[in-house]
């Protein structure tokens, strides 16, 4: 354990004497705060909303509606320890975490306010403290297209190097999904299509940080 956080330290002092790193990373750090401030508000905006269309979702017609907000959320937090017994030892690896994550909150803020779906009938409020966080209250349901739990899962999915990790993460995300449903807190729709908004938005990241000068300094 001391080494491990011995070489946690150094790599993090060898990646903060790079000036584009640190750049990067304090503006990722200020724009991922910003857009968080941004969406506790843009969610009450669009929870409020009234109209919107109502998805006839065979899947979800032929899925029993339960309450499995604990699973999914085991599911979550295993997977951030994971994340993060894995990658706090790698900078790069953080910072193109965090870059892409923006880019995923970004695009869901357009998506759902282009889409502006109503909640699958049947839909049962998952507890999620995690969520939470973001989210500002528990009364959220008009966060549809796309999933952000799923999007979230598949980027760690993208940012994991170790085989078993990618294979359990894999594995999570597909038993998340069908949870979602299961709960009809989400379309099928919304679950599917979330690991290529997740994937788009990792690319973006490393292309940025691609065009950013010596700020690799190793392989992310």
């Amino acid at each position: 354990m001391i080494i491990f956080i011995e070489q946690i330290k150094q790599n993090w002092q060898d990646a903060w004497q790079n000036r584009t790193f640190k750049r990067n990373f304090i503006v990722g750090l200020i724009a991922l705060a910003t857009l968080i401030i941004f969406t506790y508000y843009f969610f009450d905006y669009i929870e409020n909303l009234t109209g919107g269309v109502v998805m006839n979702d065979w899947v979800l017609k032929i899925l029993p509606s339960k309450d499995v907000s604990i699973p999914i959320v085991l599911f979550e937090l295993s997977v951030i320890l994971l994340f993060l017994l894995r990658t706090l030892p790698n900078p790069i690896t953080v910072i193109t975490f965090i870059i892409a994550y923006l880019f995923i909150l970004i695009s869901r803020d357009i998506t759902i306010g282009i889409t502006q779906l109503r909640p699958p009938i049947g839909l049962i409020q998952l507890k999620d403290p995690i969520a939470d966080l973001i989210y500002r209250a528990s009364s959220i349901n008009r966060d549809l297209f796309y999933s952000g739990h799923v999007s979230l899962l598949f980027l760690f999915y993208l940012s994991s190097n170790k085989k078993a990790d990618k294979f359990y993460i894999l594995f999570t995300i597909i038993s998340v999904g069908i949870l979602l449903l299961i709960q009809h807190v989400h379309y099928t729709v919304d679950v599917v299509c979330a690991p290529f908004f997740a994937y788009s938005c990792y690319w973006l990241s490393k292309k940025i940080l691609q065009l950013s000068p010596k700020v690799l300094m190793e392989k992310a």
